[in-house]
């Protein structure tokens, strides 16, 4: 199933502050090389396309990862609730948000890089231009670097059924991209990364600067926006704590055996310490199901907060083809269950929706129908 674009929203990480900050011409690939202490394979691939192109682009992409048509994408999102059933033009929502956002793009199926010859308009006016395309530049061959080494492009498609696996994952690799970015512009500053991680500054701003930015239209539904910013911001976090261990070297131990459920992003001491561990998801359908999903902690606390999502475990969420829900989840705790279970039902009353749920220990059903 289509979840995310192979593209960059880098302009949600940069502060106003940093890219007032001069930045002399370098040689980006010697920059990342320097900066993440790996050396490149072979030369990366680099091709400019005009901004024009770039609608085409997505739609071609939405198509390629999608196993269904857009238009069953949409109504699986407004049966879970995660888009409001009354706005129309989803598909040019999504569209539209992603198009201001993209200021390059590295392709891990494709294994080139993609420089857009044009800013979007928002990034036009946040300051210097140059430093703002060569910061863009620093994150996107990081994950050139990432496909040499780790072979992103492969362990992507091979998550594309698992959606929270899928959200994790990149939230590694955008939150190392990221951090390797932030690292460059630092030191254009005469700032070590090290001293601006020792006391959070560093990402407390990044979180407000995002949620401040600009360049999100204020109208494009907030799955949208989140999900957006979750790879980034909550990413960067786990990859601050994930460099704070052991530097660089512990991000290559990551990236082998990366997080395989946002749990695990949001609470890096558990993946650290290996005290929650993963169940496998299998996503095999039933008859008459249009998708089961794997919806983790970022969706579930997306609807119905984080207070009520504490100890979640595994959950398998199908969608039928008449548009009903059938939500299953574990907890680690009997009051964990009951509390999501209380919480989830009464949002779903907010939103007009009857649901009917069960509890059984610690696993909980909640079921409901959910008319297109």
């Amino acid at each position: 199933m289509f979840r995310y674009f192979h593209v960059l929203a880098v302009f949600l990480l940069l502060p106003g502050s940093l890219l007032a900050a001069e930045s002399p011409l370098a040689r980006e690939m010697a920059a990342v090389e320097k900066i993440r202490g790996l050396k490149f394979k072979h030369d990366v691939v680099v091709k400019t396309i005009g901004r024009r192109e770039i609608p085409e682009r997505l739609r071609a992409e939405m198509k390629r990862q999608m196993p269904y048509p857009v238009d069953d994408y949409i109504s699986i999102l407004r049966a879970l609730q995660l888009v409001d059933g009354k706005t129309s033009d989803l598909t040019g929502k999504l569209l539209a948000l992603y198009e201001a956002q993209v200021l390059a793009y590295y392709d891990p199926t494709k294994h080139v890089y993609f420089d857009i010859s044009e800013l979007p308009d928002a990034a036009k006016e946040a300051g210097n231009a140059e430093m703002l395309k060569e910061s863009v530049a620093i994150h996107e061959l990081t994950h050139a670097l990432q496909d040499q080494y780790f072979d992103i492009g492969k362990k992507d498609d091979a998550l594309r059924d698992d959606w929270d696996g899928q959200l994790a994952y990149h939230s590694v690799i955008e939150g190392e991209a990221s951090l390797v970015m932030i690292a460059w512009m630092l030191d254009q500053a005469g700032q070590p990364v090290d001293a601006a991680l020792k006391n959070d500054l560093l990402t407390n701003a990044m979180t407000e600067g995002a949620a401040a930015d600009k360049s999100i239209d204020p109208t494009a539904p907030r799955y949208f926006v989140e999900s957006l910013k979750f790879p980034y911001l909550d990413g960067l976090r786990f990859v601050v704590a994930a460099y704070k261990r052991g530097g660089w070297k512990e991000l290559d131990r990551i990236n082998v055996n990366p997080p395989r459920t946002t749990r695990e992003i949001l609470h890096p001491e558990q993946y650290f310490a290996r005290t929650f561990t993963p169940r496998p998801f299998n996503g095999v359908e039933p008859p008459n199901a249009l998708t089961v999903e794997h919806l983790g902690e970022f969706h579930w606390s997306f609807l119905v907060g984080a207070d009520h999502v504490h100890g979640w475990v595994d959950d398998h969420v199908t969608v039928t083809c008449s548009d009903e829900v059938v939500a299953d989840t574990t907890w680690d705790t009997s009051d964990h269950a009951h509390d999501f279970r209380d919480a989830y039902v009464a949002f779903l009353g907010d939103h007009g929706v009857a649901a009917h749920s069960t509890i059984d220990g610690t696993n909980v059903r909640v079921t409901y129908g959910a008319p297109r």
